[in-house]
């Protein structure tokens, strides 16, 4: 390239900035931005009689940069992208992409096609086997940039069925619903859409899609170790709205004694869930399927017809009349990945990951990233072996979870105080609910009322005052308060608290106020300078282990979950102006860039943060998981069509 290149020349210097690991919406925002014409491409521009021409503009490590000429009448053979993402323009007449689904008998079925105009951007990862060619009957010579990251090097290529092996019949299908992620908000809502259509006679087919290799567990509920309690009582964890006793019987059934009052091991509440969606399959009538899926969702791309295509990282595309996102939390992200030097082999990303502290050894000092639940939990891990060498957990405000009381603790009626706060004029302020929750606190302790109690009195309450607080209230909240509140939201299970505690007094667990300066390591140990909180203080120690238990990472980053970013990019989704999620209205319903509601577009889980702020718990998951099941069977009716 050389300076007559322009703005071509500008894309290559914002693909390089992107780094190592560019994503789907970094990617289709430097594209966006390039504005290219074709008078920025036209050097590059070959017609070639004989197939459609590729000309290389950049070719990197990461990423490759493409410039494809047209003839009317030419196309690609159907083929994948192999892992992937690719953003594409069409900077010089109009292009036609067709999408095909993989037949039983190895020919490749066109399943819908969709025209893409000039100057249009799409990007998908991994976006199924599809085709881009000029249309014959086009009288202009069709000019396209792709950018491929990783470069497209290896890929399928796929056999369009012939005339002479024309393919039976399809067969009339039924309604089908496409769940993305298998946790808790998954299962169940897999779960209520099998009852509901089995009462009403409905036909049904419910695809639950999850990466992971088990269903009902999730990010919350996959640990194996019977040390990792619920912080919730099982009394509060039925999976079903109108059935409190449900996970009680399930446990006392399965396990021996237990009651309402009890902090059961989180295993057994994955188990539960997946038994409880599993025990609904088999009770349906035969109209009524579910098939679980083991892949991960890479893109989902609206259906010319009606529906939607959901293409996969490793399967054939699923055709789906709704969607339902129901994706969790993704591992951590990386907090201190700018202030390492050396190798990685002493960093524990993810404490989640199976094995990941099988090599901890007790006579190695471990520096835990946190002091959340997720740091507790780590710590128990890490103690299940009589521990010779300490265990330091650093966290910005140095603060662990609450505990749970031994005996419940009923919650206090504050309706009239959430009545007076959201009647305010402005709308709610955060320092005034503070304040009247600290107030309501005094007065109860007069009369020997736990805390305790106020906080779960509010929790029916927290959507109504996260809705009618102005932006910058919501922000302040995040800001400043959020881990207060959560510290005293978010408790330990009582025995949990008392063993982290014991630690704690014995000095096995040191709990520290600050942040990480500085991590040189070796092969051996990792040397970390630490900054203490509220002041220049710094100290030094040596750790033969990292582990981050700072959190998840959300789910609506284009940079975790591919199939958020394809929904972003082609405009279905909007992500809220605080990062917490994505944009949904009151009934769950996915709202599009345009501000639209999405009907057949549906959202459970961590992804409603946004609208509800507190949208993590099984009390409120397992209520939008019933309004999920609600109104989809009420959406898809009795609808049959015949597939083309």
């Amino acid at each position: 390239m050389d300076a007559a290149d322009g703005r071509l020349l500008e894309l290559v210097r914002a693909l390089d900035a992107l780094g190592p690991s560019p994503t789907l919406i970094q990617l289709a925002r430097a594209v966006e931005e390039a504005r290219l014409t074709i008078a920025d491409v036209a050097a590059h521009v070959r017609a070639n009689p004989r197939g459609y021409h590729r000309a290389s503009i950049a070719l990197r490590d990461q990423y490759e940069l493409l410039v494809m000429t047209w003839l009317p009448g030419q196309t690609s053979v159907p083929h994948d992208h192999a892992g992937s993402i690719c953003a594409l323009q069409v900077v010089q007449g109009h292009a036609v992409e067709t999408f095909y689904r993989v037949a039983a008998d190895g020919y490749v079925d066109l399943e819908f096609a969709t025209p893409l105009r000039e100057g249009e951007i799409t990007a998908g990862q991994d976006s199924a086997v599809h085709t881009v060619r000029n249309p014959a009957e086009s009288v202009q010579t069709l000019v396209t940039v792709h950018v491929y990251a990783p470069p497209l090097r290896e890929f399928r290529q796929f056999v369009p069925r012939p005339e002479r092996h024309l393919p039976e019949r399809a067969p009339r299908r039924v309604p089908t619903v496409a769940i993305v992620g298998g946790g808790f908000s998954g299962a169940m809502s897999a779960a209520q859409i099998l009852r509901r259509a089995r009462r009403l006679g409905r036909s049904m087919r419910v695809a639950l899609v999850e990466r992971r290799g088990s269903v009902g567990e999730g990010l919350a509920y996959g640990t194996r170790d019977l040390s990792h309690l619920l912080n919730v009582p099982a009394g509060n964890m039925s999976a079903w709205p109108d059935r409190p006793n449900d996970f009680v019987n399930w446990a006392a059934e399965r396990h021996g004694n237990a009651r309402a009052a009890d902090f059961l091991p989180r295993a057994w509440y994955g188990e539960y869930v997946r038994e409880t969606m599993l025990a609904e399959a088999s009770a349906g009538n035969a109209a009524a399927k579910l098939d679980v899926v083991f892949d991960e969702v890479r893109r989902v791309a609206r259906h010319p017809e009606r529906g939607w295509m959901v293409h996969l990282a490793r399967g054939s595309s699923l055709r789906a009349d709704a969607v339902v996102l129901a994706i969790g939390h993704r591992p951590p992200s990386d907090p201190i990945g700018a202030q390492w030097t050396g190798p990685r082999t002493r960093f524990i990303a993810n404490p989640w990951r199976p094995f990941a502290m099988n090599m901890v050894g007790s006579d190695e000092p471990v520096v835990v990233l946190g002091s959340g639940l997720t740091a507790v939990d780590t710590v128990l891990s890490l103690a299940q072996e009589a521990r010779r060498a300490p265990i330091t957990l650093i966290s910005r405000h140095g603060l662990v979870p609450q505990a749970h009381t031994a005996a419940p603790v009923a919650p206090a009626r504050l309706q009239s105080l959430v009545a007076d706060l959201v009647a305010m004029p402005g709308g709610v302020s955060v320092r005034t609910v503070f304040r009247m929750l600290r107030d309501k606190v005094r007065l109860l302790a007069r009369a020997g009322v736990d805390w305790r109690s106020v906080v779960d009195g509010l929790r029916p309450h927290t959507a109504a005052l996260w809705k009618a607080m102005p932006t910058n209230e919501r922000r302040r909240l995040l800001a400043r308060l959020r881990v207060f509140w959560e510290v005293h939201r978010h408790r330990m299970a009582s025995a949990v608290a008392e063993r982290f505690s014991g630690m704690v007094e014995r000095g096995e667990v040191r709990v520290v106020a600050g942040s990480v300066e500085a991590a040189t390591a070796d092969f051996d140990a990792v040397r970390l300078t630490i900054r203490e909180r509220g002041g220049n203080r710094h100290f030094e120690m040596l750790a033969g282990w990292v582990i981050n238990c700072t959190g998840p990472t959300p789910s609506n980053s284009a940079e975790s979950n591919p199939v958020i970013g394809s929904l972003l990019v082609d405009g279905w989704l909007r992500r809220d102006e605080l990062a917490l999620g994505i944009e949904t209205a009151d009934d769950g319903n996915a709202i599009d860039a345009g501000g639209n509601e999405v009907r057949d577009l549906l959202v459970v889980g961590t992804l409603r943060k946004p609208a509800l702020w507190e949208s993590t718990a099984v009390p409120e998951l397992r209520l939008q998981a019933a309004t999920v099941g609600e109104r989809v069977v009420a959406m898809l009716g009795e609808r049959v069509r015949v597939v083309a």
